[in-house]
């Protein structure tokens, strides 16, 4: 009986940590990965101020921070947005990290 709820909770920790943000993204990293990529465009021109938020997250099952483009804009001073990106880094599929960098005036 034991080694069949071993087994069961194995499987279970796999199948999370497959269901992580580095699984998820366009190229995944079994073990690091980290890159930058669009998140939205708007017709403004970029501007020269930038706002950054972060959220993060462990195991997939504990996740904190504010990702909010709301939040980026008004900390930056930024009232007309041209772009935005997000930043994911992620190592073993454990720890998962992603910035949003939001552009504008």
């Amino acid at each position: 009986m034991k080694k069949h709820l071993l087994v069961f909770a194995a499987a279970i920790a796999f199948t999370l940590g497959l269901c992580s943000c580095g699984a998820v993204a366009d190229f995944p990293g079994a073990i690091f990965m980290s890159h930058t990529k669009p998140v939205a465009v708007t017709s403004a021109p970029v501007g020269s101020k930038v706002g950054t938020v972060t959220t993060m997250n462990l195991f997939n099952l504990v996740t904190w921070g504010d990702g909010s483009v709301n939040k980026a804009a008004k900390m930056a001073g930024i009232s007309n947005i041209s772009h935005v990106d997000v930043k994911t880094m992620s190592v073993l599929t454990i720890f998962c990290k992603k910035t949003y960098y939001v552009y504008g005036e």
